[in-house]
């Protein structure tokens, strides 16, 4: 069965990665990222046409990794300590932290109303520093949301660079999908 359509975000995770010696990674426990109300991966792409005897001879694509915007109703502390460089002091404040080391994570999140129920794992991101925004209240209310702007880029498994691992309905690790970090089998190759 063909996906005709999707819709629906939820399940949205993050784990923090850890670089070895080796230039492999590592991945800490995921923690959910509750209040995704939308996510957009732009593929950071570039094309070049070959010619030679009038005619285009090669189409070189590059694919450098992506661009992602979630969309959340709010940013959890969890994530901002985490991920975002904050800290918290001795009265429990939450502070924020300029010249604080971007750390790399992992994100995954789930298409609900996808027909295959994917599941995606992002392996290396990062995620610049959040605004703030906010209005008063009318005659009706309009929540507030927040934008994480992320860079997800490509890890490197053996000769090829992968950057995303996507799990359907049926895979052997499609229950546990968001119980570790992201992991990868063998690719067959």
């Amino acid at each position: 069965m063909s996906n005709k359509v999707t819709f629906g975000l939820k399940n949205v995770h993050y784990a923090i990665a850890t670089p070895g010696e080796d230039d492999s990674w590592t991945y800490g426990d995921p923690k959910k990222l509750k209040g995704a109300q939308e996510l957009t991966a732009e593929v950071i792409s570039g094309k070049t046409d070959v010619y030679a005897d009038d005619r285009i001879l090669a189409t070189l694509v590059s694919n450098s990794g992506s661009n992602i915007t979630l969309k959340l109703t709010e940013v959890d502390d969890d994530f901002k300590v985490d991920v975002l460089g904050y800290e918290r002091d001795t009265n429990g404040n939450l502070i924020e932290v300029v010249n604080h080391r971007n750390k790399t994570f992992a994100l995954g999140y789930e298409i609900q109303g996808d027909a295959k129920s994917r599941r995606v794992w992002y392996f290396l991101c990062t995620a610049s520093p959040i605004s703030d925004a906010t209005k008063t209240k009318a005659e009706s209310i309009e929540p507030n949301s927040v934008t994480l702007s992320i860079t997800a880029r490509s890890i490197e498994i053996g000769n090829l660079s992968v950057i995303r691992a996507i799990a359907k309905f049926g895979d052997t690790n499609y229950n546990n999908f968001f119980s570790s970090g992201p992991t990868v089998g063998n690719l067959g190759i």
